[in-house]
């Protein structure tokens, strides 16, 4: 083995890959001038000070102009024993029995939604991918069965459709048109974790709310909501597609019968009617919930044991009048009242909701 004298040094050589690849300036100049600088690049975060810098350094030098526009810096992929994932070590799940046990997309979703793709370190084990299952994969997924199941029970054929005058439906097409703002402004972006947040939560807003408050909607084979739940996961398949592909996929398809979700158009959310006061009002309806049933299991009172009286205390209590019969439903109370606080705050700091009267005797409880 010899050195090549006309080597410089590895990282300047591969800082030289935009021209050099395609052997500009001795050929291919109308391709170079029409492809550089390149749009985006992506590497660990030691590339920092190599690859990417060697790149700027030489196109500056030479063309006074940058190497790329974008450029994404993720963090470390450690193994499970806290060490730098290595091939010789092999300190980490054995890739084929994920895809096996879990599925590609699994794999996928525990990387793009981790802090690695904003320049933190992440520990691959089985457990990261398995909580991608939980957190996305099956809620879609059952949201999905959920629909396919009662639709053809009813043999209703449902179609796209955004005009049913059910909160439920208003709600959930207004929550989708905020999702389909803030993945495509932070793919936009090129935040991916981001784009992933968005849509874990509205995950959460379908199926442990839309889904479950809307059940005996679909018993009764509710046209509005057969529709609204069809337009919903089309919408939704195209905006998690580049995000979770395999599964987007075989939703799409079963919904559209068309060829695939990958050649078609990304959504607008112009096409969704956008409600803020009404998306504003709900979520907030699903915080009163949450925190009366945060206080039910504190005082160890079954969601099944019917209490006569929730008083919610909130500074726009009006804005919450409509919903209180929702409100009770949700946790089992016979009458809801929003009135605004009247009490002085307590030593520890109030919240809008931090005291509850129950009505089966003079106890408060206090959700901190």
């Amino acid at each position: 083995m010899r050195r090549v004298p006309e080597v410089l040094d590895c990282w300047f050589e591969s800082g030289s890959m935009p021209f050099a690849q395609v052997h500009y300036p001795f050929e291919n100049a109308e391709w170079f001038e029409n492809h550089f600088p390149g749009d985006f690049i992506v590497e660990y975060i030691g590339q920092t000070r190599a690859w990417f810098y060697f790149m700027q350094i030489i196109a500056t030098a030479l063309f006074d102009r940058p190497a790329f526009l974008t450029a994404i810096s993720h963090g470390i992929v450690l193994g499970d024993d806290g060490r730098k994932m290595s091939k010789s070590l092999r300190n980490y799940p054995d890739v084929y029995e994920m895809f096996n046990a879990y599925g590609s997309d699994a794999m996928r979703w525990s990387l793009m939604s981790s802090p690695i793709l904003r320049g933190g370190d992440m520990s691959v084990s089985e457990s990261v991918i398995r909580d991608a299952v939980r957190q996305a994969i099956n809620p879609l997924w059952n949201a999905w069965y959920f629909f396919g199941l009662y639709a053809n029970a009813a043999k209703y054929e449902a179609k796209w459709r955004t005009d049913s005058d059910n909160v439920l439906d208003r709600y959930v097409l207004a929550k989708l048109s905020d999702a389909v703002t803030s993945v495509t402004a932070t793919m936009d972006a090129y935040d991916i974790s981001g784009a992933c947040a968005s849509v874990r939560s509205f995950l959460d807003v379908l199926t442990n709310w839309y889904v479950r408050r809307s059940r005996d909607r679909f018993w009764n084979e509710d046209a509005d909501a057969f529709d609204t739940l069809y337009t919903v996961l089309e919408v939704l398949s195209r905006t998690a597609a580049p995000l979770l592909p395999m599964v987007t996929e075989e939703v799409w398809r079963g919904l559209t019968g068309n060829r695939s979700v990958h050649l078609t158009d990304w959504p607008d959310a112009a096409s969704l009617p956008a409600d803020a006061a009404l998306v504003a009002s709900m979520d907030e309806v699903r915080a009163v919930c949450s925190a009366a049933l945060s206080l039910r299991k504190a005082g160890k009172l079954r969601v099944r044991l019917p209490l006569s009286k929730l008083t919610v205390a909130v500074a726009d209590a009006q804005a919450l009048a409509p919903f209180k019969d929702l409100i009770a439903d949700e946790v089992n109370v016979k009458e809801v009242v929003c009135s605004p606080p009247t009490w002085p705050a307590t030593a520890n700091g109030c919240c809008r909701w931090c005291h509850a009267f129950w009505g089966h005797g003079s106890e408060r409880m206090c959700s901190r």
